[in-house]
C-alpha cells in the first residue's frame, strides 16, 4: 500500500475533499545549490493535488487523514500510461519498416507518433471506465484526532 498524508479542504455529503501537496527530492538532495535540475525544480512551484475520498467518519476542514493506494493498482496505472504507447510506438516503426521498407521515414514517424497518441487515448479511457475507477481511486486509512500536524505512525489505521 502506498501512503499518502493529505489535509481536508472541503466536505461534500458523499466524501471529503483532500489536498495533497506534490513532493521532489531536490531540497533534500546535497547538490541541490549546484545542480541545474534543482534550479528549474525551485522555479516551477508545486502545485497542490485535489482528490475526492470517501470516509467512513465525520471529519472537518483541516484534518489531516491518510489515505493509500494499491501497489498493484499504481504499477497497472504506470504500464498503461509508459509501456503501452511506447511499445506501440516501437512496434509500429518496426512493422512498418519491415513491411513497407522503402517508405519514407516522415511517414513512418507520423503513423509510430498515431499510434502512440491512441495508446494514450486507450490509457486514459481504460482508467475512466466505470469497472476501473474503483481500481485507481485512492482508500481512506485514518485521520488525525485534531488539527494538528502529527507524524505518519501517530495516525490510526482504519480496519474494514
Amino acid at each position: 500500500m502506498i501512503e499518502e498524508m493529505g489535509t481536508v479542504v472541503a466536505i461534500e455529503d458523499d466524501g471529503v475533499w483532500v489536498e495533497t501537496q506534490i513532493k521532489t527530492t531536490c531540497s533534500s538532495c546535497q547538490a541541490s545549490e549546484s545542480c541545474p535540475t534543482s534550479t528549474v525544480a525551485k522555479a516551477f512551484s508545486p502545485k497542490a493535488n485535489h482528490v475526492k475520498l470517501s470516509v467512513p467518519c465525520q471529519l472537518v476542514v483541516g484534518q489531516k487523514v491518510k489515505m493509500g493506494i494499491s501497489e498493484h493498482a499504481l504499477l497497472r496505472a504506470s504500464w498503461m500510461v509508459y509501456m503501452v504507447p511506447l511499445l506501440l510506438l516501437m512496434s509500429t516503426v518496426t512493422m512498418l519498416s519491415w513491411i513497407w521498407p522503402n517508405l519514407h521515414e516522415l511517414l513512418v514517424l507520423l503513423f509510430a507518433s498515431i499510434s502512440a497518441i491512441a495508446g494514450f487515448w486507450w490509457a486514459s479511457s481504460s482508467a475512466k471506465n466505470s469497472r476501473n475507477v474503483a481500481k485507481y481511486k485512492p482508500i481512506f486509512l485514518g485521520a488525525t484526532q485534531d488539527l494538528v500536524m502529527t507524524h505518519k505512525n501517530e495516525i490510526p489505521t482504519f480496519k474494514h
